[in-house]
C-alpha cells in the first residue's frame, strides 16, 4: 500500500500544518474498516508527549465522488474510517497546529516550517511496512532540507504560481519517522567525506555568519568518529538541519540527518562554538550509537507506548563520553578545555545524591517517568545516565586501558558490540554488551562494568585520572553550603539536597525564603545577603512561607565541597605518558588547532 501525503504550508500565518492522506484500498477486503494512528512519541527522546493534541477534527471522504466517510477517534491517537461498500481510494484531511520550535515537534511560522513526521502523519495501524510518498506544499522562494530522497524536482502547484511542491519518499514507517523536514530560505552548504554527501542547514542565524572552517570541523569530527567503528561511514548521505534562536540548546539523531537546537550566538565565542560542534559530536555518533547500533528494545519501536530499557546509560552516556573525546581527538578541543569538562561533570555528580538510590541501568529504565519527567526530588532519586553516564564510560575506558598498558580501551569494546549485533542485524542486549567488554578486559572488566552501572556510583576519580597522569585537585571553599536550588525569577524553593543544611533544617520544595538572619531576601540580593549572613557551622535563621503561613527555621550551613580542577602531572611515568596520549591525542601544539570563530 502506498500511502499519498499532502503537506501545505503556505500559509504560515495560521501556525498550522494542511495534511491530507489518500490510500488505495484496492487490495483490502471491502468494506473493512480502516484504523491510523498518529505516534505518542519519538525515538531518541523518552516521553510521551501525546502529538494527537495538536491535531483538529480528522475528516474522511471517499476520493472518487467526495462523499462524507464515517470517521470516528477510537483512543486518544487512533481514528477509524468505515469506507463505503463502494470505497476504493480514501482520504483524509486533519490540521495540525504546530507552534512549538524543539527538536522533536513542529514549528511554522513567516520564517520557516520545520517538523518531525511523528508530530503529522497518520499511519495504517498494523501496516509498517507501507511506503509513503510525502508531497510537501511551500512557498515558491523556500526550499526542503530533507534526509528521504526526492521523486522529482520542485513543480509549482496547479493554478498556484506562487508555491512550490517537493515530493519526499519513505521506504516504510521507521523511514518516515526518522527523517525530519526543514522548509524555508535558510542557508546551506554541501561537502563529502570518505565520497559520501553530507550537508548543513543553518536556518534562524539572522545575519550572524558560521566560522568559513565549519564545514572543515564537521568533516574532522566524522572521521573521528569513524574511527572508534571502524569500517566506512554507515550512511549514504548526512545532514545537519540547525535551528538556532534566541536561547536553547538541544539535538535529536536520526539515521541520516540530525537536528540541533543553538542560540543564535553560539558562532559569537570560541566557548559557544565549541559547545556546539560538541552538540553536533553527539548527534553524529548517535548515527551508529543509537541508531544503527541499538538495544534489542528499540529494535522494533512501538510509536505508541513507552519502549523501556536498561541501557540508556550506554545509548545516551557513552555518547556523551565520545562527544567531547572527539572534539579532543579532532583537534578541535584543547586538553585544559577537555578536562575543565569532565571536572565539572564529576562535581555535577557529587551534588547529586540521587547516584545512590537507583543505578545506571535502573535510572536508564526510569528515563519516561523521571528523567524526562523532573520534579523536585529527581535529584534525589534518580540520575542522570548522559553525564554519570559518560563517567562511568570514563572509569572503564582507562580500566581497560590500564590492564592492557594502553593495547586496549572503549573503542575496542564499541567495534566489538557493533560487529557482532548491528552488522549480523540484531539489537544487543545486556549479555552482548558483557561479553564484548570480557572479549576486550577479561571477566575483570565486566566486573568493573557491573560496579560502575548496577549500583551506587562511586568512583574513585583521582585514583581513575591518575592513571593517565592527571591529577585531581579539590580547591578548598570557604562559601558557607545551603543545598537548594530556587525556581526562576525568585527564591520560592525547587529543590533541597537530601541531607544538605537546609534538609536539615526542614526546608521544602514550595518554600519560598523570605530572610535570612533577619535580612531580606529577593533574587537580586539572596547571594549577597547569604555571604554577609551565612558562616559555616554557625546557627542561622531562616524565615520562610510556607503554603501562605510564615515559619521560621533553624539552619547549620556547612562548607561547602569545593571545586574539582584537573591537570597534567608533570611527574606522570613514561607509561602513564602513553597511555594518556593514546587517550587524548598528542600535546597540544603538535597536531591540530583547537577550534575558535573566525
Amino acid at each position: 500500500m502506498l500511502l499519498d501525503f499532502r503537506l501545505d504550508v503556505t500559509r504560515p500565518e495560521r501556525r498550522e500544518v494542511l495534511v491530507a492522506l489518500e490510500l488505495d484500498l484496492a487490495a483490502t477486503p471491502a468494506p473493512a474498516p480502516l484504523e491510523l494512528f498518529l505516534p505518542t512519541w519519538t525515538p531518541g527522546s523518552y516521553l510521551i508527549r501525546e502529538f494527537a493534541r495538536h491535531l483538529g477534527r480528522v475528516r474522511a471522504v471517499d476520493a472518487a465522488d467526495g462523499s462524507a466517510l464515517a470517521c470516528r477517534k477510537t483512543s486518544k491517537n487512533r481514528f477509524e474510517v468505515a469506507p463505503g461498500r463502494t470505497t476504493r481510494r480514501v482520504r483524509l484531511e486533519y490540521r495540525v497546529h504546530a507552534h512549538e520550535l524543539t527538536v522533536r515537534t513542529a514549528d511554522v511560522t513567516a520564517e520557516h516550517a520545520f517538523w518531525n513526521h511523528a508530530c503529522l502523519l497518520l499511519w495504517p495501524v498494523g501496516k509498517p511496512d507501507c511506503r509513503a510518498r510525502i508531497r510537501v506544499v511551500h512557498r515558491h522562494d523556500w526550499r526542503v532540507a530533507c534526509s528521504l530522497p526526492r521523486e522529482a524536482a520542485a513543480d509549482g502547484e496547479a493554478g498556484q504560481a506562487d508555491t512550490a511542491t517537493t515530493t519526499l519518499l519513505a521506504a516504510d514507517l521507521d523511514a518516515a519517522m526518522d527523517a525530519p523536514c526543514l522548509v524555508g530560505s535558510f542557508e546551506r552548504r554541501d561537502w563529502q567525506v570518505d565520497g559520501v554527501p553530507h550537508g548543513i542547514v543553518l536556518d534562524g542565524l539572522a545575519g550572524v555568519a558560521a566560522p568559513p572552517h565549519l564545514c572543515d570541523d564537521l568533516t574532522r569530527l566524522a572521521v573521528a568518529a569513524r574511527a572508534v567503528f571502524g569500517g566506512p561511514l554507515p550512511y549514504s548521505r548526512y545532514l545537519f538541519l540547525c535551528l538556532f534562536t534566541a536561547e536553547g540548546h538541544g539535538g535529536l539523531e536520526h539515521a541520516d540527518s540530525t537536528t540541533l537546537l543553538a542560540s543564535r550566538t553560539a558562532f559569537a565565542s570560541a566557548k559557544g562554538y565549541r559547545e556546539f560542534l560538541g552538540l553536533a559530536a553527539h548527534e553524529l555518533f548517535h548515527a551508529w550509537n543509537g541508531k544503527r547500533m541499538r538495544p534489542v528494545d528499540f529494535w522494533r519501536y512501538d510509536y505508541e507506548a513507552e519502549n523501556h530499557t536498561s541501557l540508556l546509560w550506554l545509548v545516551e552516556g557513552w555518547t556523551a563520553y565520545y562527544d567531547d573525546l572527539l572534539c579532543r581527538r579532532a583537534g578541535l578541543l584543547r586538553r585544559e578545555d577537555y578536562l575543565a569538562i569532565v571536572a565539572r561533570n564529576i562535581d555535577a555528580l557529587w551534588a547529586a545524591p540521587g547516584r545512590r538510590e537507583l543505578s545506571l541501568s535502573e535510572s536508564s529504565f526510569d528515563a519516561w517517568i523521571r528523567l524526562y519527567r523532573p520534579d523536585a526530588n529527581t535529584r534525589n532519586s534518580s540520575q542522570n545516565y548522559y553525564a554519570n553516564g559518560a563517567l562511568a564510560a570514563l572509569c572503564l575506558d582507562l580500566f581497560l586501558r590500564q590492564r592492557s598498558a594502553g593495547e586496549v580501551g572503549l573503542d575496542d569494546v564499541v567495534r566489538r558490540l557493533y560487529a557482532i549485533t548491528h552488522q549480523r542485524g540484531r539489537g544487543y542486549t545486556r549479555q552482548d554488551v558483557d561479553a564484548a567488554v570480557q572479549g576486550v578486559g577479561g571477566p575483570a572488566a565486566v566486573q568493573r562494568l557491573a560496579e560502575l552501572v548496577d549500583g551506587p556510583l562511586e568512583p574513585d576519580f583521582g585514583a581513575v585520572l591518575a592513571i593517565a597522569g592527571i591529577r585531581l585537585r579539590l580547591e578548598p571553599s570557604d562559601r558557607p553550603h545551603f543545598g537548594v536550588a530556587f525556581a526562576a525569577g525568585g527564591t520560592l524553593v525547587a529543590s533541597v539536597e537530601r541531607g544538605s543544611p537546609a534538609d536539615e533544617a526542614g526546608v521544602a520544595p514550595g518554600d519560598e525564603i523570605l530572610a535570612v538572619q533577619g535580612l531580606r531576601v529577593d533574587a537580586a540580593r539572596w547571594a549577597e545577603v547569604w555571604q554577609a549572613a551565612a558562616r559555616p557551622d554557625a546557627i542561622l535563621d531562616v524565615l520562610v512561607s510556607r503554603r501562605g503561613v510564615i515559619t521560621q527555621l533553624v539552619a547549620r550551613p556547612r562548607t561547602g565541597r569545593g571545586t574539582t580542577s584537573l591537570q597534567i602531572d608533570a611527574e606522570a611515568t613514561s607509561a602513564q605518558v602513553r597511555l594518556r596520549d593514546a587517550w587524548l591525542g598528542p600535546e597540544d601544539g603538535t597536531a591540530q588547532r583547537a577550534a575558535a570563530p573566525s
